[in-house]
């Protein structure tokens, strides 16, 4: 049971990082275009695109989204990796303080 919240806890953390990631990056995109530009974006090593296109009748179609998830799903390996390493060198710094403590309170 111990193991398992270790590895659930930071998995969590770093799906909520990875979503702030792409939340972030798609609304950098969108606000970094010009209000009559054609273009199509890539962000996150080609995770993300941003596109938009011109209607017939003179309007911008706009499409975001994921269009290739293995870098996502990198970044979320990575940061998971990083946030289980740090509870584990905080849980250990901690046990080493109490002993710590003991020792000098015996």
């Amino acid at each position: 049971m111990f193991k398992a919240r270790s590895v659930v806890k930071p998995a969590i953390g770093a799906a909520l990082l990875t979503l702030g990631v792409i939340a972030v990056t798609l609304l950098t995109l969108m606000f970094s275009t010009g209000t009559d530009e054609i273009v199509k974006r890539k962000a996150l090593f080609g995770a993300l695109i941003f596109e938009t296109v011109e209607k017939d009748n003179g309007a911008l179609s706009i499409t975001t989204g994921v269009e290739n998830p293995v870098p996502l799903i990198v970044l979320f390996l990575v940061l998971t990796t990083i946030l289980m390493m740090t509870q584990a060198i905080y849980r250990g710094r901690k046990q080493r303080r109490e002993q710590l403590l003991n020792e000098s309170g015996s």
